[in-house]
Formats: structure tokens, sequence, C-alpha cells
């Protein structure tokens, strides 16, 4: 994946896509994977918004249930069922403990209706269905539960994954397929163009290369505004825009604490509010979210605060003893919910499912509202059978149902995985642990991120700090990921997304090292991306 302005140059594609997080990203594959021309380009880097600062769940939305959302949840855990098939070491089933406490807003007949129903929906077999454990089963599984009022606890399944590897994975794939995909590329200026309909249609952007300053025209026959949190800012860029709103944003906070629920994710009531919160295991931590509150500032300044890290230990703490404090707190980020509008609806009740909006002034002009992590493919899919209906051509089918992702073409991924990772001991004489990590997180291209150390040994050598992290796998994030700063490696790429910043600061200097020496930067340069690496670290910190 090569990052060339000059694949913009004297064409008109296709489609343009502005916004390079999951929903652009999964636009992009399908229709590349159609044969549209396709061009893609995003202000920072790819998955470097909402996209790398979600739950990490890949579910139905167990609690969508309760608002009658079948549509929404059938469709999610139609598409969990899928990404199993197309990025299996992407898309790990995890167990769900629901602990049912006095006071909660559910019975357990309640709960045993709806994760039947949830499971009618759609599962991954006998295994993956719900079932009603006993109390001191469950206390012995998470020994910090609470036993005061604990009435009954279900387990169930949906799965986990990392939102910013698969957004990254449908880029490559796109890319792979023929599209045009440029990271830290502002679009600067629309411009529009009448058509003897009498309509107006955007014909050509303006993208700024961040690197040199210069400027290159983009132009396409049909446009994808995919910006997410920005998508009003885009809309403004179009001539006419009448300042509407098109989408409300809300925030979401996460805390990451020690691994108090072990290998089991929770999901459980905040009575107060008439709310949940999950945690998951993460990379040896725990993930606790999330805050659902109204956020009027500017996207880029979006952050976790106390009031959110007390909200969540808060919520936490009603079932967890003994009680969890601030300084269990590891690290936090905060993400937007770019939601569509939905007048007189709180946070938490206004609609995930996405909407795509047409504005009168650009008529061939999408932008997306609403969305979520699980149903982006599905949601890339219909929005390209509006696209080659509106550009007059046959219907191509839908591929992206059959097509691996770039690292998923392992077939049975327990199998591979093992395998593989033994190969790699075997190839390049690391450790066994060391292996794994990569096959799970590179999936099927985990010897493309290794062969080079053939050639150079010293790619084999663990970062500093870090003895999980390879230099092989920063070279390999610049050579093929199109990573150009630190921060894109350690919270992106590496396959340890927040952790990074948080516990991997000891290695930044050493990944610094390894960008200098690959993109040629001097002393100045590498200081300063190391002063931008903390301070995206602290920007996410309360």
């Amino acid at each position: 994946m090569e990052r060339n302005f000059q694949k913009l140059s004297g064409k008109t594609f296709d489609l343009a896509i502005i916004g390079g997080g999951i929903h652009g990203a999964a636009i992009a594959r399908e229709a590349a994977l159609r044969g549209l021309t396709v061009a893609l380009v995003e202000a920072g880097d790819f998955a470097s918004g909402t996209s790398s600062r979600s739950s990490k769940l890949i579910h139905g939305g167990l609690r969508y249930l309760a608002q009658f959302d079948w549509r929404l949840v059938h469709e999610a855990r139609r598409e969990r069922r899928l990404l199993l098939k197309l990025a299996p070491h992407l898309a790990q089933p995890i167990p769900f403990l629901l602990p049912i406490y006095h006071g909660d807003p559910y019975s357990p007949l309640k709960i045993r209706a709806g994760l039947t129903l949830y499971d009618l929906l759609g599962n991954l077999g006998r295994a993956d269905r719900h079932r009603m454990i006993g109390v001191k089963d469950a206390l012995r599984a998470v020994s910090r539960l609470a036993p005061e009022g604990l009435r009954a606890v279900a387990l169930y399944h949906d799965s986990i994954t990392d939102d910013a590897r698969l957004t990254l994975e449908n880029v490559i794939d796109a890319a792979g397929h023929g599209a045009a995909v440029l990271n830290y590329a502002p679009v600067r200026a629309l411009e529009t163009a009448a058509r003897s309909s009498g309509s107006r249609e955007v014909t050509a952007a303006e993208a700024e290369d961040i690197e040199t300053g210069a400027r290159h025209e983009l132009a396409a026959r049909f446009w994808i505004n995919a910006s997410g949190p920005w998508v009003d800012r885009v809309r403004a860029l179009v001539p006419g825009c009448d300042g509407s709103k098109s989408i409300r944003l809300t925030k979401g906070t996460h805390i990451i604490l020690p691994p108090v629920c072990g290998p089991f994710a929770l999901f459980a009531a905040i009575p107060s509010e008439d709310r949940i919160f999950v945690m998951m295991p993460w990379h040896g931590a725990a993930l606790l979210g999330t805050t659902d509150t109204d956020f009027e500032g500017d996207p880029e300044s979006v952050r976790a605060s106390r009031e959110d890290m007390d909200y969540l230990l808060a919520a936490a703490n009603r079932i967890f003893r003994p009680p969890l404090g601030r300084g269990d707190v590891q690290g936090e980020f905060a993400g937007l919910r770019p939601l569509a509008v939905e007048p007189g609806a709180s946070p938490s009740e206004n609609t995930r499912e996405y909407r795509f909006h047409e504005d009168p002034w650009a008529r061939n002009f999408i932008s997306i509202c609403g969305g979520k992590l699980t149903t982006a493919r599905a949601l890339a899919e219909k929005l390209v059978d509006v696209v080659e209906q509106r550009l007059g051509r046959p219907h191509s089918g839908h591929p992206s149902r059959s097509t691996p992702l770039a690292g998923g073409h392992t077939g049975t991924f327990d199998v591979y995985q093992n395998f593989a990772a033994w190969e790699a001991v075997r190839e390049y004489h690391i450790e066994f642990e060391i292996a794994d990590r990569i096959v799970r997180t590179y999936g099927s291209r985990w010897q493309q991120v290794l062969e080079p150390v053939r050639n150079d040994p010293s790619l084999a050598e663990p970062l500093p700090g870090s003895p999980a992290l390879l230099a092989a796998e920063v070279d390999f994030a610049i050579r093929s990921e199109m990573a150009l700063t630190v921060e894109d490696f350690l919270q992106r790429r590496s396959g340890l997304n927040w952790l990074g910043p948080i516990r991997l600061r000891e290695a930044a200097p050493s990944v610094a090292d390894l960008f200098a020496g690959r993109l040629g930067w001097n002393a100045v340069r590498r200081q300063a991306a190391l002063e931008r690496f903390e301070h995206s670290r602290v920007m996410n910190s309360a």
C-alpha cells in the first residue's frame, strides 16, 4: 500500500470517499471489489478518530432489544457471524457474564427471554448460545463480583475486535483491489457544477498533502462524505450549504483497569440511568465503558474527563468488591459518536442505525450519519448499491460477503494460528508468545511482517519496554501500511491500540529511530515526532 498523490492526477474516479474511518474504509473496499474506480482521502491517519476509540466489540447490541430495534440487532448479529469468516483473526468470540442484582430494571425471566431472542437473531452454533449459570459458579469465575443481592447470572457470547486494525485491513484490501487511498490528505475545498437537469453536482475536491503542503485535485462522478464527527464540517465545504446539522455528537469514554474480570466480559445495569456498562478483557487489562453524553465542542478536542472516570468507576463499583478507585485506572480515551439527528431522544435513546443524508445543493453527494463498527460492511454494501444505480452501472453482486479481508485468508483460525505461530518460531527464531500475537494481529499477512528478518536479524529484537513488539512490525507499518508517525504505529497498527500510549512510552524513542531511518528524518524531526506522540497521549488523559 503506497501513499502516492499522483494516483489522483489525470482521471475522474467513479467514486470519491472523504474519510478513512471504518465506514469510509468499508465503502472503498466494497466499491473496489465491484470494479468501480475509487479514491479515498483521510484528513489524519486511517482510524484516527472514532474508529480507534470504540468499545472494541462486534456485537448485536443486546440493549437495543429493549428499544424494539429488531432490524439493527438482526443485522449486527448477521455481520458478527459473517466477520468471523472474513477476518477470523480480528473477530474473536468472547463469553459475557450478565449478573442480575436486586434493583436492576430487568428480571432473570426477562433476561432469559431476551437472550433466547438474541440467539435466534444469529449466533455461531450450539456453543455460542446463552445459558444461565449458578451464582456460585459466577463468583468463582469473577471473584470480585459482589455476592450481596446477586439473583442470577446469564452467560452469552459476542465478539471482540481491534477496531483500528479492522479499519486498516479494509483500507489495505481496497488498495489491493485498485483503490487510491491516502492518509494525511484533508479536503480543503469542493467544487460544484450545474447539470442540464438544473441540479448541481460536486465535480472536484482540493486535497492537501500534509507532508509537503502541496494541493492536488481529485475529480469524481459520485461522492461519499464518511468523515464521522466532521461530517457537517465537510458538508459546509459544498457551495450552497445552508449550515444545517445532520448529526448529533455524543461522547463515549472508556477507562483501562487491571484484569478484574479475567477472560470474561461483563454486561451490567446502571439502574439510576436505565443504562448499562460493559467491561472487556483487553491485552492483559480490562476496558470499561462507556459514557454517553452530548458533545458540542471541536471534535479534535474530545478527551476523557475526571467526571467521566468517576461515573464509570461508580457504575462498576455497584457490583465489584473491593471497589475500584482512581488509583486503579491505567489509562483512558474518549471518542465521538456521529449519530443521526433524532429530535427528542436522549443520547442513549438516540438510534445507532445509519442514515444516508442527501442535500438539494449537491445531487451526487451522500453523507453518512450514525452507524456502528459492527455493521460497517452492511452499510457499505447498501450504499454502493445506491452508487451503482446512480451511475447507471449494472448491479455487480455483493462480493464483500465472501471475500476475506487482507489478513483473513486463514481457514479455520484456531488451527491456522497454532500452525503459523510455530512456523514463525522455526523460521524466524522468535519466541512463541511473540509469534502467537503477530499471527493474531496480522492473520495471513504474518510472513510479510517477518520475512525481512532473514536479511536483517536486528528486526527480530523486541522494542525497549515492550517485549511483545518487534522492530520488524514498525518497519512493516512504514513500508506496507502507510504509517507516518510514532502514534500511527503505537496507537493504531501495533495491535495494542490504546495500551500503546499507556504502557509503551519506553518504546517510543526506538520507534522514532526506526521511522527516522526509514523516512530520512533529522534529529529535529525525530524529536518533534516524540513530542507529538506525548501530546496525543496527554490529550486522552483526564
